[in-house]
């Protein structure tokens, strides 16, 4: 086997597993050479339970194995033990109650033994430099995401409930700190695509934490996708407010070479309110250090290669969202407005947009023909415009079910959907950002009719009759 060609090895190693690849290493001599770069995966997947930094920093010291990695993933999230420990005995409580009995201890008693494993290393924080110095050794690694959104136990009860907001325990310090540490390391690699989900909109506003992530302006430079989930804090002063929006501006005026980008507000206190943006005040201005300090429409900042947009859970004018988009109209190849928002599984989608001043009427006619290489248009999510205190019937509202995901891949309606919808709609209501405020039944639709006027031209389609109307 010493004199197989290196190409029919390989052949043989991507289609073997990662357990028997070691075993496979010991055949020969050939093997032993050719698999070694085998040994990591592609992938790599960090969990605070698990000593993965040392692992990192160890496959970055060596001469080989560094080269495999080309994205990594950091999962911070934790589980709120007492809202989860509700949930799964709910979610089971068909069962009968020795089986569920049975399972729900044998998952709780996974779980702390991972815990417990977790309590003995370091914080995350406190290996900063660790973490720095893995980053600095591997030449390959283009794609990271940093999430405390996903489950990271493979416990198949705790995954289901982790899609359920409140079972995720929340530390907006203890994030904070995290998110400083990792971003010192990003700052020593080229990255392609960044990946954010939920990162705590209060970090960008202190002096010291908004260093660490200006440092990274030559990283964020690199970037060809950008995903950043914000998540706006209970109480924030209007001038400190100001100060976070604005770092966040600096934040994508530095990612200047992206062609795709998610720009989502989750404000985890309030699950259906949007986040009150300006995008003359987040883009206005250019230069690569602006953001924050507006600007006019010939000096007004943009992406010259963006094809891919999807803006969720803001509140906005519609003239703002409008100047927007149309100084992104000669590269704009699909569109997203909403998204699935913090809505529970099987609940309609709760991350729409909504427009404080103007219409969606008004809004997409003048976007007809100012986006001409749009191919692709997609809305969900609970939508309104207008003001909260206007007449009914000067209001819209509408609830979009998704057509599509994230990869505009088709999707289907779930079972009850529309009646959802319907229950949600008519006990909302409340202050201003609120979606939707009205205390009739909003009707459920989707965006086809809207694509098509966007995209192929014709009459503008109609849509279920706004509140009141």
């Amino acid at each position: 086997m010493d004199f197989l060609p290196v190409e029919l090895v390989r052949l043989v190693f991507e289609s073997c597993e990662p357990s028997a690849v070691r075993a496979l290493r010991l055949a020969c001599r050939i093997f032993a050479d050719v698999g070694c770069e085998f040994l990591v995966q592609p992938h790599f997947n960090a969990v605070e339970w698990r000593d993965d930094i040392t692992r990192l920093r160890s496959i970055a010291g060596h001469d080989r194995l560094r080269n495999s990695i080309r994205s990594a993933t950091f999962n911070f999230s934790k589980v709120d033990e007492y809202n989860a420990r509700h949930a799964t005995f709910f979610q089971h409580w068909l069962q009968e109650p020795e089986e569920r009995g049975a399972l729900l201890q044998d998952a709780w008693i996974r779980y702390y033994e991972l815990e417990e494993s977790s309590r003995r290393l370091p914080p995350f924080h406190a290996r900063s430099g660790t973490v720095e110095e893995a980053f600095k050794r591997l030449p390959n690694l283009k794609d990271l995401e940093i999430t405390l959104t996903k489950c990271p136990y493979d416990i198949d009860i705790l995954k289901e409930v982790f899609e359920v907001q409140n079972c995720r325990k929340r530390d907006r310090d203890q994030a904070c700190k995290t998110m400083n540490a990792i971003v010192s390391a990003i700052r020593h690699v080229r990255l392609t695509s960044l990946s954010i989900d939920q990162l705590p909109l209060e970090i960008l506003r202190h002096a010291d934490d908004r260093r660490h992530w200006f440092d990274c302006a030559r990283s964020f430079a690199s970037l060809s996708r950008l995903h950043l989930v914000l998540d706006p804090p209970r109480s924030l002063l209007p001038r400190a407010r100001a100060r976070a929006v604005n770092g966040l501006g600096h934040i994508l005026h530095y990612s200047v070479h992206l062609t795709h980008l998610t720009l989502a507000f989750h404000t985890y206190h309030a699950p259906r309110d949007k986040f009150h943006l300006s995008f003359d005040a987040l883009f206005g201005g250019g230069g690569g250090g602006g953001g924050g300090s507006g600007g006019s429409a010939d000096d007004a900042f943009a992406y010259p290669r963006l094809t891919d947009l999807k803006l969720e859970g803001v509140s906005c004018a519609e003239d703002d969202l409008r100047r927007f988009l149309l100084r992104h109209g000669p590269t704009l190849e699909r569109l997203r407005l909403g998204g699935r928002g913090l809505a529970r599984p099987r609940e309609p989608s709760t991350g729409g947009v909504h427009l404080h001043e103007g219409s969606f009427r008004a809004l997409f006619a003048s976007l007809r023909g100012g986006l001409p290489r749009l191919k692709r248009f997609h809305v969900e999510g609970d939508v309104e415009a207008g003001h909260f205190m206007a007449a009914p019937r000067a209001r819209e509202a509408w609830q979009f079910r998704p057509v599509t995901d994230d990869e505009w891949r088709p999707v289907a309606p779930p079972p009850g959907a529309d009646a959802a919808a319907a229950a949600a709609a008519a006990a909302a209501g409340g202050p201003p950002g609120r979606s939707p405020s009205a205390a009739s039944c909003v009707e459920t639709v989707d965006c086809l009719g809207l694509e098509r006027f966007l995209v192929e031209g014709g009459e503008y389609p109609r849509l279920a009759a706004p509140v009141g109307g």
